[in-house]
């Protein structure tokens, strides 16, 4: 083998480890942030971590239990909280850290657990950026959106004073669409076509529920667990949350120093919100593949979870966890490099997270208690042999797990030859690692959104699915494959994602069970099972949480809304009468407390 030849290899397997074979600490902690040797290191950043047992609370009140060092200031001071939930700590510097320097935090042996026992004494170091770079909250547009395009949306803004036209909607076919409320926001890549920028919720016909006009750019137009709806507004560069009357009641953003990126908010149950942020580092990639620029522009992605207090509980860097040369289709000898770009995120049903990546062509299981990669589907590094669909997906947009334990994707399909746009289903054995198809939906003619969009399945079995960059804006399917509806913004208008509501008023019937207040949440068999046709459904909350009961056919297809609405803690019941339905197995969910709980029943007729 060439000398040169070696070289390069041994690089690309030091920096594959590098990155892969980071642990959380020693035994005593489950989780920690910045992780042991991280780099590029925010130096606003604040430390989280989490002990393996529960720490006593005086242990951590004693001089020099913790201490953070610094290579250029020798001590920083520092305040301790524990969150909420009492077992996540986050040690706040009371000062920035100097850029480029080596940070070391130790943990002696005075720290001790809730059983009066030592902890192993830890220390470990993360080195800061060295050169910050300017940061955008646009970031995530890059190789979405032209130049041209990316400086106006930075300084676009409008009189809110005068009022603009509100973008018309067109309802090109209509046969039969689910129930519900359509909400889109509007958006333009060609700064020379009219544009006002408005919140929009509409009904099938296109005729307007409500709509606000914006003076910037406004992005990712949603609906909460809670029913309130968020969206990203660039003036203010952060989430925003209005209730069901359309009230300003709160705002998202990402801590530690970075800035919100406009690509996902998912705000939980218990008021933690899950959001992204675009990392912009120098890298000298010449270190990395031959010939790369010493001093590269490169972007990783960050992923936090922050409390109701908006402190960050849970960081994950993809510095720290995926290599630059996992990227499918990035030139690494380019001055500049995107090699992640997330642009979605869920919390799956076992309280993990995943997450979409664009440039890497894959989605990411990480687990939300240690911050390690749990699998890799798609890509370069793809885990997943995928039974049916050789091609995979390709520069997808959005990933949702289903009721029937499947997942859902809009796959843009960029390097599809030819480029064409689909929705597609997968059944995920993530024991046996396989990927099957179960579903797609591809337009005929052809619709291809090279950037954006994003696909919702409905509580009817429907699929909605927003193309994104292109015409027509949205269209809605049916199972079998047949439009149930089609609607399209102006030519040249854009949303970056649509979805809908079916959230009429909230179911009532719920009763309470006695006056005590449970221990845990819990989500109990009904009663009679089997049944005819009606059967009793009880669940436990033991803190005041917004609680949803609905019920699924075998097939996991929406049958009815029990529950959807705010309960003090408690015990509960409610009803489920199943004349209409045919014989068969039925599936309940209650979602509670950020966590999804599923139980069977059967209907014998």
């Amino acid at each position: 083998m060439p000398k040169s030849l070696f070289a390069f290899t041994c690089i690309l397997i030091l920096n594959t480890f590098l990155f892969s074979s980071g642990t959380a600490g020693n035994n005593s902690f489950s989780y920690i942030d910045p992780r042991p040797d991280a780099k590029y290191v925010n130096k606003n950043t604040t430390v989280v971590f989490t002990p393996v047992t529960e720490l006593k609370g005086s242990s951590l009140t004693i001089k020099g239990a913790i201490s953070i060092t610094g290579s250029v200031n020798t001590n920083y001071n520092f305040t301790l909280v524990n969150t909420t939930d009492k077992q996540t700590y986050i040690i706040k510097p009371a000062t920035a850290f100097a850029d480029g320097e080596k940070v070391t935090i130790k943990f002696s042996s005075a720290v001790t657990d809730k059983f009066g026992k030592s902890i192993e004494p830890f220390e470990y170091s993360f080195y800061v950026t060295e050169k910050p770079v300017k940061q955008s909250h646009f970031a995530g547009l890059v190789n979405e959106l032209s130049p041209d395009v990316l400086i106006e949306l930075e300084k676009y803004s409008i009189s809110q004073k005068t009022t603009q036209q509100i973008p018309p909607v067109t309802v090109n076919y209509s046969n039969n669409p689910s129930p519900g409320n359509i909400l889109m926001s509007n958006i333009v890549f060609n700064v020379q076509i009219p544009n006002t920028p408005h919140l929009l919720i509409l009904n099938n016909d296109a005729s307007h529920v409500f709509t606000r006009q914006l003076s910037a750019q406004v992005f990712d137009f949603n609906r909460q667990p809670n029913g309130n709806f968020t969206y990203f507004y660039r003036n203010g560069g952060k989430y925003y949350e209005i209730d069901t009357s359309y009230n300003l009641t709160d705002s998202f953003y990402t801590g530690n120093g970075y800035l919100t990126d406009i690509h996902e908010l998912r705000v939980l149950p218990n008021r933690h919100a899950l959001l992204m942020s675009y990392d912009k580092q120098i890298v000298d990639m010449s270190q990395i593949v031959q010939g790369g620029n010493p001093a590269a522009l490169v972007t990783g992605l960050i992923i936090q979870e922050i409390d109701e207090n908006k402190n960050v509980v849970f960081q994950w860097r993809s510095w720290d966890h995926i290599p630059i040369t996992d990227a499918t289709y990035e030139d690494f000898l380019s001055d500049e490099i995107d090699y992640i770009h997330g642009n979605a995120i869920e919390l799956d049903n076992d309280g993990n997270i995943m997450i979409s990546s664009r440039h890497l062509d894959e989605i990411t299981k990480i687990s939300r208690s240690t911050g390690n990669i749990i699998w890799r589907l798609g890509g370069k590094q793809n885990q997943f042999i995928f039974q049916n669909d050789p091609f995979r997906f390709s520069h997808q947009h959005g990933i949702r797990r289903l009721l029937n334990g499947n997942i859902l994707m809009f796959d843009n399909g960029n390097f599809h030859i030819p480029a064409e746009s689909r929705a597609v289903e997968y059944i995920l054995d993530e024991v046996n690692k396989i990927a099957t198809k179960m579903w797609e939906y591809k337009n005929t003619p052809v619709i291809y959104g090279n950037a954006m969009g994003f696909a919702q399945r409905l509580e009817n079995g429907n699929t909605l699915i927003s193309w994104g960059s292109t015409n027509p804006t949205v269209t809605e399917v049916k199972p079998d494959g047949s439009k149930a509806l089609e609607m399209n913004l102006p030519v040249g208008v854009f949303s970056y994602r649509v979805f809908k509501y079916n959230y009429g008023s909230n179911v009532t019937g719920v009763v309470p069970v006695g006056n005590h207040i449970p221990g845990k949440f819990n989500l109990k068999q009904n009663y009679p099972n089997p049944f005819n046709p009606q059967t009793t459904i009880e669940f436990d909350i033991p803190e005041n949480s917004n609680v949803k009961v609905v019920v699924y056919n075998s097939l996991g297809q929406f049958i009815a809304k029990l529950v959807d609405t705010d309960l003090n803690a408690g015990s509960y019941r409610t009803s489920f009468n199943a004349a209409e339905f045919s014989s068969g197995i039925y599936y309940y969910r209650m979602t509670a407390n950020n966590t999804i709980y599923i139980n069977k029943m059967i209907l014998i007729k």
